[in-house]
């Protein structure tokens, strides 16, 4: 698979990282936005998971990670829902304190 990001170039991947991009779990990133709401102040800022994932896992191979941490950057957000960091901070308001 033939990748190209704008801020890295162009890649070939190899297999289980395409196979993984493809995969129903990391396609779900697209539609969860990196930032949560802050889209809706500045339309700059509509970066989603999914592009935030490739990046952070072109950025490890760029920097000769092995194929195993270019994995573990590319599913590092995986779990993300939208909005889950307000959720942090929301729980750490109910209990009568910032974190």
């Amino acid at each position: 698979m033939q990748i190209r990001e704008e801020l890295y170039g162009e890649f070939e991947l190899e297999n289980v990282l395409a196979e993984l991009i493809d995969s129903r779990p990391v396609q779900r990133l697209k539609g969860i936005h990196q930032g949560g709401a802050s889209f809706l102040v500045n339309e700059k800022w509509n970066v989603t998971r999914y592009e935030h994932s490739v990046g952070v896992m072109l950025l490890i191979r760029s920097l000769g990670g092995s194929l195993e941490e270019q994995i573990a950057g590319l599913l590092h957000d995986i779990s993300h829902t939208a909005f889950s960091h307000v959720v942090d901070f929301v729980f750490s308001q109910s209990k009568g304190r910032l974190s």
